[in-house]
């Protein structure tokens, strides 16, 4: 067996009604948007169960469970890679290549979490393999009146960063929240806002806040709306974007994201109860 370095990006996903005013039939013990809410990851993990290929642009993905922990399941995905060799007679073959990496669901309603690895033979971003599972997912979830909205986890530290460095030059931020329906990662939100969204279905909401062409933003780390949304937005309830002058691309708080290591370990059916239990105590 050989061991080796995992290094997993973390995202978090929330399930959001598709409309929290729908007045069609619902569906088994489901009578209405509570039942749904209450419900949502045991839907959620009837649509994790049966999904074992998904598509990414032209390629295809496949998945096998590795491990169901109780409410952590962890996958092997594998993305089709072909690879064109010389051969000694002067001729080139095409050969099958299935560069893998571990995917892990952790399924309480008050995580939410994905872990993805990353595996550049693979992918060269990590995003790229949570928007095709969310597109995959969605698929199957819209006929359960339920969409799922994925963001990666940051250090809010970069975010604070990021702004003591450009202190002064900043035109604007642009915060993109998804609607919260997690209680212990929107409390930091106003309840002004979190009602606001919910009495309008609103799925996602755009804030921007911009200064004069000819001044910039005051940005203090006090004020506790903006920390309010800088926090919620860490936790993976959105991103930001930063435009400050001097720079012309937006800095997004989506680049900077937060990661846990396992190091020195083969991880395979054999030991996956052990490895999900290490797993859960780094990303608590």
């Amino acid at each position: 067996m050989i061991k080796k370095d995992h290094r997993f990006e973390i995202y978090r996903y929330q399930l959001i009604p598709i409309d929290r005013f729908f007045e069609g039939e619902f569906f088994g013990s489901i009578h209405n948007i509570n039942d749904l809410l209450e419900q949502k990851n045991a839907l959620f993990l009837e649509v994790l169960r049966d999904i074992n290929q998904i598509s990414e642009g032209k390629n295809t993905v496949i998945a096998k469970k590795i491990s169901e922990n109780r409410d952590f399941l962890l996958f092997q995905y594998a993305v089709n890679r072909s690879i064109v060799r010389e051969t000694e007679k002067f001729t080139e073959e095409q050969l099958e290549n299935w560069p893998s990496f571990l995917v892990g669901f952790w399924n309480d309603k008050d995580v939410q979490k994905i872990i993805v690895e990353e595996r550049f033979d693979a992918f060269q971003h990590t995003e790229t393999i949570i928007s095709a599972i969310e597109k995959s997912f969605n698929e199957k979830l819209k006929k359960y009146q339920l969409r799922m909205h994925t963001e990666a986890l940051f250090d809010i530290k970069d975010f604070w960063k990021i702004i003591e460095k450009n202190q002064g030059k900043i035109n604007s931020i642009d915060f993109e929240l998804i609607t919260p329906n997690m209680a212990n990662i929107s409390k930091v939100l106003p309840d002004e806002l979190k009602d606001f969204a919910k009495l309008t279905n609103t799925a996602t909401t755009n804030y921007r806040i911009t200064a004069d062409q000819d001044s910039a933003l005051s940005i203090d780390q006090t004020n506790r709306q903006l920390s309010g949304l800088v926090n919620y937005s860490s936790e993976g309830g959105g991103n930001i974007k930063i435009k400050a002058k001097g720079i012309k691309r937006q800095i997004q708080t989506s680049k900077t994201k937060r990661s846990i290591e396992m190091n020195d370990i083969e991880i395979s059916a054999n030991n996956a109860d052990d490895a999900i239990n290490v797993m859960k105590g780094l990303l608590q």
